[in-house]
Parts: C-alpha cells; structure tokens; sequence
C-alpha cells in the first residue's frame, strides 16, 4: 500500500521529551502517529479531551489576551448555520 508522508515543525524539547516517553513504551515515533491517525479515524475525531492549556504554554502575550477574550465571548462571532458563515465572509465581513 502507498505511503503518505506527514512533515511539520515541533518544538525540539517536546519532540525529545515525547519521544522519550514513547521509547520507554517501545513505540517509534512513526508507529505513535499511525496509532494517533487510526484511533482519530476510528474515533471521529479527538481520541480523547485535551487538557487545558497553561499560560506557560502560550507562546505569546496577544494570543494570551485574544484567548482570554474569547473566553469571556469578546469578540466572537456566531453564525446561525454554514451558509451564514460563507455569506459574512464573502461580503469581507467578520
């Protein structure tokens, strides 16, 4: 069967200490993601609820105050359907 290939960028102290975790269970890092792929397909979705993010883990002062907005629903946008959606972004309205 055809491969795919799957290449992206990852902070080099998460991608050392992930795979860390991953050699002590004698799981190749390639193996981990096939495994994550399969269980998102079986799943449809998220095999599982991602913890909160802390505000050490926010890489940056604006996103930490945009973040926080939305969590207040400052600024959000909410649309009644996908046709709503389509039709504000098509008229370059937010």
């Amino acid at each position: 069967m055809p491969s795919g290939r799957i290449q992206h960028r990852i902070h080099p102290s998460l991608q050392r200490d992930a795979e860390e975790i991953l050699r002590t269970q004698g799981i190749k890092p390639s193996q981990a993601i096939i495994l994550f792929y399969t269980e998102v397909k079986r799943f449809g979705g998220l095999p599982f609820t991602p913890s909160p993010v802390r505000p050490s883990e926010i890489p940056n002062r604006r996103l930490q105050r945009d973040l926080k907005n939305a969590s207040r629903k400052k600024g959000i946008m909410t649309y009644k359907n996908k046709r709503e959606l389509v039709d504000s972004l098509r008229a370059g309205k937010p």
